[in-house]
């Protein structure tokens, strides 16, 4: 576990720190935040950068494209069945593909052809179903050597990262009566990333707060009960805690704390923006509504510590992973993405932080909180971060999960 611990020094730097802004995201029954908060001035973030993959011409072209894509995903997500195995959303492909074990049934199939008028769909053989395949990593991420389990999208079986010996591994009992197919490699086990700098109220995501276990970045605001607060990674801070501004301005108490699912909520007046750009950056993004996450998309990271990244993309989806320094045999559902230059996607200090993913409107939809980071790349590939090493692989907590365990609504503005 990474984490910074208080120090004159460290305090003296934040204090110094620019305001930064935050990005807004639209949800069904969420809050909408107001034109401007507590008198904070709104600039407007860029949006994604760096070169576009995938063939597309323009950044825009390709959120158009994956925005279409993810439109019919959610509609087969709705619709799935007890067959069901996963949703691949590449943009690069064109077209979304649906694995499904045996017969997905006539309204699928219904829905399927409909979709199919405006939007590519295919539907594809499974050996097993998304149910069959989330039970058995819950199962084998208790396994001891075992530090993360992702069960394949195509729903082929799942896949068992060990950081010691894979034989030992593949001869557990629970490996081999696991009753999927199992592939096991070698890998890091991802480390929680403690650690833009002197926010003001109502405050944005992606910003720098201090518990006293140490440094973390804001997520998104949320509606819990009536008020607008605020959700982070829960390895940031305990029930009860008070948090302070990078500034050293108190904020508010973390509470409700889900310790394996790593979320908890700061009681503090919060808006529905995030900040993009650097870490000591102003420019922010409006949150438009909250979305899930599929295999193929790409999406962009947001912390304190290192600032926003892009060209991230998603590779698993509920996964359980053994993370180190939370207290839990595996942390989850998680979803693991990686930037695909082999640059860093997280730091230590971008915990809690947002993930976002780009609309065409101009605003972004929130995904999920960042939790760890994992496989380390050398400091030049993650320029302007306040803290190292660097992560090429970055690992976050679903929002649609977290706002169904709370019980609340993205706020939006």
């Amino acid at each position: 576990m990474i984490r910074f611990n208080h120090s004159p020094n460290r305090r003296a730097v934040l204090r110094r720190a620019v305001v930064v802004a935050g990005a807004v995201v639209l949800a069904a029954g969420s809050l909408t935040g107001p034109a401007s908060a507590a008198g904070k001035p709104v600039a407007p973030g860029a949006g994604p950068a760096g070169v576009v993959p995938g063939g597309f011409a323009t950044w825009s072209e390709l959120i158009a494209v994956q925005t279409k894509l993810n439109n019919a995903a959610e509609k087969i997500l709705t619709a799935k069945g007890a067959g069901f195995a996963g949703i691949v959303a590449a943009p690069e492909n064109r077209e979304v593909r649906v694995y499904w074990k045996g017969d997905s049934g006539a309204s699928v199939r219904s829905l399927v052809a409909d979709l199919n008028r405006t939007v590519p769909v295919r539907v594809l053989p499974a050996r097993h179903s998304e149910k069959e395949l989330t039970a058995a990593a819950r199962r084998l991420a208790a396994v001891p050597g075992v530090v993360g389990v992702s069960p394949k999208v195509d729903g082929s079986g799942v896949q068992v990262t060990v950081s010691g010996d894979t034989a030992r591994v593949g001869a557990a009992p629970a490996v081999r009566d696991s009753g999927v197919a199992v592939s096991i490699v070698r890998g890091e086990q991802p480390v929680a990333t403690y650690d833009r700098q002197a926010d003001i109220p109502n405050y944005y995501g992606g910003g720098r707060f201090w518990s006293p276990v140490g440094g973390c970045s804001t997520g998104f605001a949320i509606n819990v009960g009536g008020a607008q607060q605020m959700i982070t990674a829960g390895h940031c801070g305990e029930n009860g805690q008070a948090v302070t501004t990078g500034a050293g301005v108190g904020m508010g108490t973390i509470h409700s704390k889900i310790t394996c699912q790593d979320i908890e909520i700061i009681n503090t007046p919060s808006w529905g923006r995030v900040f993009t750009g650097g870490p000591y950056s102003n420019t922010s993004v409006a949150i438009g509504g909250a979305a899930s996450s599929f295999v193929g998309n790409y999406v962009n990271t947001s912390g304190s510590t290192s600032g926003e990244h892009g060209s991230v993309q998603v590779t698993g989806v509920n996964m359980y992973v053994a993370v180190g320094g939370i207290p839990c045999g595996s942390v989850g559902p998680l979803v693991q993405a990686r930037q695909t230059g082999g640059l860093c996607a997280v730091a230590p200090g971008d915990s809690g932080g947002p993930v976002i993913a780009y609309r065409t409107d101009g605003r972004a939809n929130a995904l999920g909180t960042m939790t760890a980071g994992a496989v380390a790349v050398p400091n030049a590939s993650c320029p302007g971060t306040i803290y190292t090493p660097g992560y090429n692989y970055v690992y976050y907590a679903p929002i649609p999960v977290s706002l169904g365990s709370y019980g609340a609504s993205i706020v939006t503005s």
